[in-house]
């Protein structure tokens, strides 16, 4: 397991905590218990987890396994990579209020051929504030994989990015 960083924005203690569950399935409760005692100490939990398989359109049920165990367990945002492909995102009900899962942002910049999915991503600015995630701003774009450059999508692609990514 990996101990939680810790650093304090703008008066917001935050903990960021990041997972591999590609390599080797992690231990789900491990995982949560690390979540819980950085929330315990005040801070707003963000996650990083590799998971899910690739090229795959939606989560799978492992990967919401998992998110739900971290978001029970207080984690406030959590992104997820390794599909290459954007993955639709959700908004998580649990006793500790609201966590926003990114299940996969797709490629950041990533002159892979092939798939037309593996070149739409988002750019993902969200706003937090002591209660969790206040506002969530998306830029989609696209890959030029030819050029190795991301460029602005189009606006069919546009759709297509915020669609895929089903954000209220």
């Amino acid at each position: 397991m990996s101990s939680p960083y810790y650093r304090n924005v703008n008066g917001l203690s935050l903990a960021f905590l990041a997972f591999d569950d590609v390599t080797q399935p992690i231990d789900i409760e491990a995982a949560a218990a690390e979540v819980q005692t950085a929330k315990n100490q005040g801070a707003l939990v963000v996650v990083s987890v590799h998971w899910g398989a690739e090229y795959q359109a939606g989560a799978s049920p492992r990967q919401k396994e998992v998110a739900q165990a971290l978001a029970q367990a207080g984690a406030t945002l959590i992104w997820g990579h390794h599909p290459h492909v954007l993955q639709p995102s959700e908004w998580l009900q649990t006793d500790n209020g609201s966590t926003l899962v990114f299940y996969s942002l797709g490629n950041a910049l990533f002159d892979q051929y092939g798939l037309a999915d593996t070149s739409r991503s988002a750019l993902i600015f969200v706003t937090l504030d002591a209660q969790g995630v206040n506002e969530v701003q998306v830029v989609p774009y696209e890959i030029d994989a030819i050029n190795s450059c991301v460029v602005p999508a189009d606006l069919s692609t546009e759709q297509k990015i915020l669609q895929r990514l089903n954000l209220p």
